[in-house]
């Protein structure tokens, strides 16, 4: 009798050791967790599997495809759970550069997300606590600011998310990683080009096409391309002239954010675009 009263005691006990380690890692999850290399994942606490078959996938904005300098850039990493089975969501991001170390500055305006440091001078980003899908979404935003030396050096984002179940502990939950890439590039005059010409570019947002209006000589030739935010191209176009409007069509692409690069000869400008429903 009292061997079954200690095993009983013992699985309560486990039973509330779990569920605390979950409310634990909801409300503030262990650093280390984007898949980065050197980190872990979050499945070393979530078991993988995904036993319910839930359903996940980012969308990233902000990030930029060519980074200035010492420049602040507003990221939102938008979560999705399309098949609506999901209760909540939890994120963790870092920055690191080509050697793997912290670059740059992540801060949050509010108290969730927030940023913590580990002791290896690692700086995240991550939910405080996690927060219950609406619509299928959930939104997170943050700041990142970029180192003001650094030329040419490559810098990635890793962000790793937890899809839950909101059921069984963390035994049923997805987990969804993804990593985005750009370069930190000297800032180029544009004094020469705007001057040279004006540019407009409407609407914007944009749903199916906007159009890129130059007036400036004709005689000019500038080469267009429109890249998304993990410095893709998805459009080009070569030997426009100065002055000429051109529709370039959007309808196809994902909704968010893209970047307008105008090169000339000698100058170049950069417009950023959204691409909206």
């Amino acid at each position: 009798m009292q061997f079954k009263k200690f095993t009983f005691i013992y699985f309560m006990f486990v039973i509330l050791a779990v569920g605390t380690l979950f409310t634990a890692f909801s409300s503030n999850p262990p650093n280390g967790r984007t898949g980065a290399p050197g980190d872990g994942l979050c499945t070393d606490c979530h078991s993988p599997g995904n036993p319910l078959g839930l359903d996940g996938e980012f969308s990233l904005s902000g990030f930029p495809a060519v980074i200035n300098p010492g420049e602040t850039y507003s990221i939102s990493v938008v979560v999705r759970n399309n098949n609506g089975m999901a209760q909540r969501n939890g994120f963790q991001a870092v920055v690191l550069n080509e050697a793997n170390n912290n670059i740059g500055d992540l801060t949050t305006s509010g108290g969730n997300p927030t940023t913590e440091t580990d002791g290896n001078g690692r700086e995240y980003v991550e939910h405080r606590p996690a927060i219950d899908f609406a619509n299928n979404e959930v939104n997170w935003t943050f700041d990142w600011t970029a180192p003001e030396n650094n030329i040419g050096e490559e810098v990635t984002l890793y962000v790793g998310s937890i899809v839950g179940s909101g059921t069984a502990g963390n035994s049923q939950d997805l987990f969804i990683q993804d990593n985005f890439s750009a370069t930190i590039q000297e800032v180029t005059s544009t004094d020469d080009l705007e001057g040279m010409a004006k540019i407009d570019v409407f609407p914007n947002p944009a749903s199916q096409f906007f159009t890129l209006k130059l007036d400036g000589p004709a005689n000019e030739k500038v080469n267009i391309r429109l890249m998304n935010v993990t410095g893709q191209m998805v459009y080009a176009q070569m030997d426009l002239p100065l002055r000429s409007t051109t529709e370039i069509p959007v309808a196809d692409l994902p909704r968010g954010m893209y970047f307008l690069e105008i090169k000339g000869a000698t100058a170049s400008t950069t417009r950023r675009i959204i691409v909206a429903e």
